[in-house]
């Protein structure tokens, strides 16, 4: 997969209340959704994204500087966290208008290096629908490996794979390196 590097006016904070009217624009459609907040309904709302906060943990945006302006323009979170044992990165989901830019790869990494580096976990998992083949060969290309397969079914009936892939530290500094 080729890649631009991430802009340089990249850069990501914890996620306020204010962000989540705009987090709730990134999904275009329900089947988009479903992949993004898989337990939301359509349209997500911010109730929707406030209730979640409750079971989930580092709550990130990453903003785009622009003209001295920043915009938020993805959103990731912890969906699962267990101290000292694994963490699953959860919610994955960038501005429509910005997609495959580096967004993604630039909040996946940071959401990595804080598992690794801040909280020392010795693992990290993320699970991804078969269907979604951006996400995929970003997860690895950044060293995540999958481990599991489940078979789900879509609100709107059809079957669908679910992928739990997995990364150790080992596997993270090997992975390519952090773009400046």
């Amino acid at each position: 997969m080729s890649s631009a590097p991430p802009p340089p006016n990249l850069s990501h904070r914890p996620l306020a209340d204010g962000d989540i009217p705009t987090i709730c624009g990134f999904p275009r459609s329900a089947e988009e959704l479903y992949f993004l907040f898989p337990r939301a309904v359509w349209p997500l709302t911010p109730d929707q994204v406030r209730a979640t906060l409750a079971t989930r943990r580092d709550p990130t945006v990453v903003t785009l500087c622009e003209n001295g302006r920043e915009r938020v323009v993805g959103y990731a979170n912890y969906a699962t966290f267990e101290d000292g044992r694994t963490a699953s990165i959860g919610n994955v989901s960038v501005d429509t208008t910005l997609r495959r830019r580096g967004i993604a790869e630039f909040l996946v990494r940071t959401m990595i290096a804080r598992a690794f580096d801040h909280y020392r976990l010795p693992e990290l998992t993320l699970y991804c629908f078969n269907t979604n083949t951006p996400a995929l060969l970003l997860y690895a290309k950044l060293g995540l490996t999958p481990i599991s397969l489940e078979t789900r079914v879509t609100p709107w009936g059809d079957p669908i794979a679910l992928l739990k892939l997995r990364l150790d530290p080992a596997g993270w500094r090997s992975a390519a390196p952090i773009a400046a």
